[in-house]
């Protein structure tokens, strides 16, 4: 089956695709099982980006006043001290501003990139959803292991206007590589309830052309079984008689 494309509205700039190329990080990934007509693909909506950059803002404000009273005595030492504390406490400032630059800048490229290479794909027998960057998440869930699929927003989201859908599967994902239990989510998406209307068909018409009666049928207990159990329960009455007697 063919890749997809990647997002047309999403843009990578050339320090971001050479990072993924460091990382070995593809744009797009591999569809998930299913017919190639029934391929959706689902994306996080803007303002969940939104809310990425103001957390970003925020840990970069803490980041920034803590380095901030750390440099009130470097500065202090600069101007008062001798002269080799003085190039010692100047290179501890010049290390520390630098430090946190890069590390603005890195978090930053890595929540932009968190936002636009995340995949929501939908075909007619199971979903993938792919996460990460510097530790890159896929799960796979087809619908004979689906559960339930429900709607959540919290506080903020509700403020925003986005919500994550989860669909909530048991056993093993689809690439058999996940056991027990688990929750596929649909972060941040502005049309949480369009999407789980979807999945919550493609479940239905997946479930309806017999392919998920094989997980949902209940298993006979064998005829060899009964017998031996009537048989026992024959003898137990026959042996209580002759006793009463």
């Amino acid at each position: 089956m063919a890749g997809l494309d990647a997002d047309p509205d999403f843009r990578l700039s050339g320090l971001e695709r050479r990072l993924l190329g460091a990382l070995a990080v593809p744009e797009a990934p591999e569809p998930p099982d299913g017919s190639p007509d029934s391929i959706r693909v689902f994306r996080a909506g803007r303002k969940y980006y939104l809310w990425l950059v103001i957390m970003w803002a925020f840990g970069a404000i803490l980041a920034g006043l803590v380095a901030s009273s750390l440099s009130i005595p470097l500065v202090i030492a600069i101007r008062r001290a001798p002269a080799w504390p003085k190039i010692a406490a100047g290179a501890a400032l010049i290390l520390m501003w630098s430090t946190y630059a890069v590390a603005a800048a890195v978090t930053y490229i890595s929540r932009r990139l968190s936002y636009g290479l995340r995949w929501y794909i939908v075909t007619d027998r199971s979903l993938r959803i792919r996460t990460g960057i510097f530790q890159l998440t896929e799960l796979t869930m087809t619908y004979s292991n689906v559960q339930e699929i429900r709607v959540a927003s919290g506080p903020l989201q509700y403020l925003l206007g986005i919500a994550d859908v989860e669909v909530q599967a048991a056993g093993g994902g689809g690439d058999g590589q996940h056991g027990g239990g688990h929750v596929g989510r649909f972060s941040g998406v502005s049309h949480a309830t369009d999407i789980r209307d979807v999945i919550v068909e493609r479940l239905r018409q997946y479930r309806d052309s017999g392919l998920g009666e094989t997980a949902h049928a209940a298993t006979p207990q064998p005829a060899s079984d009964l017998a031996a159990a009537k048989t026992v329960l024959e003898e137990a009455r026959a042996l209580r008689a002759a006793l009463d007697h």
